[in-house]
């Protein structure tokens, strides 16, 4: 089985993520989209996709193997330009349980008939807030009520979450939280066996060598020492479950990013298929900016080179590329070096500060 078809069967028929858990912040640092800019953006949770609509992109298509995806992307979507950014946000699942399902009623009619047959079949879930639904969301859920207890009382979690600088995140860190207790048991639950059977598809691990856990405790460390939690909504969520400010979580849940994304509405498109058919039906200069999520984690490194030759093929002179290397590290080949440029430096920069902090590499790549 290819990557693609691997890739196509572990995530086509489910929403993995619910949220992005790729920083926003780094992937316009990467790719420096503005008014020109026609984006061709993996959809994901959708989060991303809007952060660059957001932007300003002339316009963005989210593309997506999984139908589910699409589905709440769009539900997203529409609730965003029916709601005030209060109800959005509580609609979503940002705050205190709410009249969700009311809200769903009020925004239903303006769905596509597929999108209102998936979210009729899943109430449950958008009266306890889509953005906790997804796979991974609930993966990270049992950690925070089941193994975070074991580790730290309620009282510590509180006090790490209400540091105001790195500085007292650090000494916190290594005072009370870094634990043999707390190491144990991270290494155990972000293990690979754990994860690909609880929170992570088999695909993902293809091309994975090694033990991961160890790699997973050095970049959380990194997180909870070197970057501000105060405005980590990666850290709040993986540890308490929510946003401490929405302000300063996802673009679009905050208030200008709300009024931002229903401004770009008519320019978001979404695409149910795979990259590469998309992209071989696509004409030169199709599109100037490329966000491809962890797309390579899945693949082989000629499936890659493959992937972004067909994107140089699809983009004008001058065109960028970012994506992240969670475990497996596919940056542009040899072989394509003069077709696309690597920046480096840049990717290697924008990764110290990406308050996801769980990516081993960012990469930003040019077209020429």
């Amino acid at each position: 089985m290819s990557g693609t078809e691997a890739t196509r069967d572990a995530l086509g028929e489910r929403i993995s993520y619910a949220q992005s858990w790729e920083d926003p912040r780094v992937l316009q640092a990467g790719l420096q989209v503005g008014s020109d800019d026609r984006v061709l953006s993996v959809c994901a949770a959708g989060d991303n996709s809007f952060a660059l609509a957001i932007a300003g992109a002339e316009s963005v298509t989210a593309i997506d193997l999984s139908a589910p995806q699409i589905a709440l992307a769009k539900l997203k979507l529409a609730a965003a330009v029916a709601l005030d950014v209060e109800r959005f946000r509580s609609f979503l699942g940002v705050g205190p349980i709410g009249q969700r399902v009311f809200l769903y009623h009020e925004i239903r009619p303006s769905l596509d008939e597929d999108v209102r047959a998936y979210w009729d079949a899943n109430e449950e879930w958008i009266r306890l807030g889509v953005i906790g639904c997804g796979r991974f969301e609930q993966y990270l859920a049992t950690f925070r009520t089941r193994l975070l207890p074991l580790v730290h009382r309620k009282s510590t979690i509180e006090q790490f979450l209400s540091c105001q600088t790195v500085d007292e995140q650090r000494r916190f860190y290594d005072a009370h939280w870094n634990t043999w207790r707390w190491r144990s048991l991270f290494r155990l639950f972000f293990s690979r066996t754990v994860m690909q059977r609880s929170g992570r598809s088999a695909a993902q691990f293809a091309h994975v060598d090694g033990p991961v856990s160890a790699a997973f405790l050095k970049r959380v460390e990194h997180g909870m020492c070197a970057l501000p939690i105060a405005t980590n909504p990666f850290l709040q969520w993986m540890l308490a479950g929510k946003y401490t400010d929405p302000e300063n979580s996802q673009p679009y849940l905050s208030e200008q990013g709300h009024s931002a994304l229903v401004d770009a509405a008519d320019r978001i498109r979404f695409v149910h298929s795979d990259l590469m058919t998309h992209l071989q039906a696509s004409t030169a200069g199709t599109y100037t900016a490329f966000n491809y999520s962890d797309v390579p984690e899945y693949l082989s490194e000629a499936e890659t080179q493959s992937l972004l030759a067909a994107t140089a093929d699809a983009s004008q002179s001058g065109g960028r590329i970012a994506y992240w290397n969670l475990l497996v590290p596919r940056h542009r080949p040899d072989a394509l070096a003069d077709r696309l440029t690597r920046n480096e430096a840049l990717g290697t920069r924008l990764l110290a500060t990406d308050r996801a902090f769980v990516y081993g590499g960012f990469q930003v790549e040019t077209v020429q």
